[in-house]
C-alpha cells in the first residue's frame, strides 16, 4: 500500500496567484483520495514588504493559509504539512523547502534575505531539504547541485512550460532526489501529480526522512 502526497500546493490566503482557500484545498485533496499535502505558499520579499508590524505579526499572516488547510485536514483525516516556496531577493528562481515548522520560521526571520548559498548551509544544520522548483522554465537558471537536495522533476501547472524532461535529466545527472508535484493554484491544477510514500507522514520531520530514503 502507498499513500499519495502532493508536495507543492498554494492557498489564496497567502499566495497572490492562488485561487483556492486553504480549507477548500484540503477538501479537494481529500476527495481526490490523497493522504496528505504540503502547503508551500510563496515566501518572498513582496509578500512580507506589503505587511506592517513585527516579524511575528508578519509570520502570522504568512501562516493563515496553512493553518486553515491544517484545521480542515484534521477534520477530514488529511495530513497537512508546512513547507515553503522560497524566492531569494533579487532573483527569479523558486525553491521548495521541507522540514520547517513554525518555531524555525519565527527564529529565523526573512529567509528571503539569505541567498541560496547561506540558506543551504542553514538547511543542512536544521535537517531541511531544498528542492529547486520548475528549474527549466524559460528565463530561470538551475542552481549548482551542491546547494540542492533535489529537483522538482515534474511540475503539473498547465499554464507554464516547465520543460520537465530537462529537470529529470538534470536530477539524474547529478544524483539528486526527485519529486513530482501539481503546483496547485486553481481547481484545474488539483491532484495532477503526487509522490507515493510507503507510510503516512504526519510531521515535517517524517516527510524529510521518507524523501531521503527515496
Amino acid at each position: 500500500m502507498v499513500f499519495l502526497y502532493d508536495l507543492h500546493v498554494h492557498t489564496s490566503e497567502v499566495s497572490f496567484c492562488g485561487c483556492i482557500a486553504g480549507d477548500e484545498m484540503a477538501e479537494l485533496y481529500s476527495e481526490a483520495g490523497y493522504a496528505g499535502i504540503v502547503i508551500t505558499d510563496h515566501y518572498f520579499e513582496g509578500f512580507f514588504d506589503s505587511l506592517q508590524g513585527t516579524w511575528q505579526d508578519k509570520l502570522q499572516a504568512y501562516l493563515q493559509g496553512y493553518r486553515a488547510a491544517h484545521r480542515r485536514g484534521q477534520e477530514l483525516g488529511l495530513d497537512v504539512l508546512l513547507g515553503l516556496e522560497l524566492r531569494f531577493e533579487g532573483t527569479s528562481e523558486d525553491f521548495l523547502i521541507y522540514g520547517v515548522d513554525e518555531e524555525f520560521l519565527l527564529e529565523y526571520p526573512r529567509l528571503d534575505h539569505y541567498g541560496l548559498h547561506n540558506f543551504s548551509r542553514l538547511a543542512k544544520k536544521h535537517n531541511l531539504l531544498v528542492f529547486q522548483a520548475h528549474p527549466f522554465r524559460p528565463g530561470l537558471k538551475v542552481a549548482e547541485p551542491q546547494h540542492l537536495d533535489g529537483i522538482e522533476v515534474f511540475n503539473g501547472n498547465p499554464r507554464h512550460d516547465s520543460r520537465n524532461d530537462l529537470a529529470l535529466a538534470y536530477a539524474r545527472q547529478h544524483g539528486l532526489l526527485e519529486i513530482t508535484c501539481s503546483d496547485a493554484h486553481r481547481h484545474e491544477d488539483v491532484a495532477v501529480a503526487a509522490v507515493e510514500l510507503p507510510l503516512r507522514t504526519r510531521t515535517s520531520a517524517e516527510l524529510v526522512a521518507q524523501l531521503k530514503s527515496k
